[in-house]
């Protein structure tokens, strides 16, 4: 079992599948497709937020279609209406979550918490926001899908680029 990060998937979010330069349609089946790529069906995949735009509908036709089993750190999109759709397709759903030496949250947490951690996994910064996967500093890792090629990052890459810092 691989273990596997991603975050501001998006789903049917026009906006953002504007500012992507995709329509709708490819900016879905390009994350399902890497998704399905990449992920195993016994691998574990943490979405660190902004599954879509509060729209339950996608929740329901989309994740059932990505491999892998779910957990879900809740961002500033994922509406209580999303969260009831999560719950009922058996996805844990959390705030923040401390996994292995990494804290997983969807916003960057403050810099003083970060230092107990090797990194601060997490999401929210897009390409428009930033342009740089620790754009926050050293103990930051963005695996907002934008910046991994619309492709979960697995936990051994993250660990192989803490190596070297």
């Amino acid at each position: 079992m691989s273990t596997y990060f991603t975050s501001d998937l998006h789903f049917s979010h026009k906006g953002i599948c504007k500012a992507r330069g995709m329509t709708i349609e490819e900016n879905n089946d390009l994350i399902i497709n890497n998704w399905n790529k990449t992920v195993k069906k016994q691998d574990l995949v943490f979405i660190l937020g902004d599954v879509t735009m509060d729209d339950p509908s996608v929740i329901n036709e989309i994740l059932p279609k990505l491999k892998g089993g779910k957990i879900i750190i809740g961002g500033n999109h994922d509406t209580k209406r999303c969260c009831e759709e999560f719950k009922k397709l058996n996805i844990p759903i959390l705030g923040c979550l401390e996994y292995k030496e990494f804290m997983l949250t969807h916003i960057p947490i403050i810099a003083r918490e970060s230092v107990y951690y090797t990194a601060n996994i997490h999401g929210h910064l897009h390409m428009f926001d930033t342009h740089s996967i620790n754009e926050c500093g050293t103990y930051y890792y963005n695996v907002n899908c934008e910046f991994h090629n619309y492709t979960p990052v697995s936990l051994d890459t993250i660990r192989e680029y803490y190596k070297t810092k």
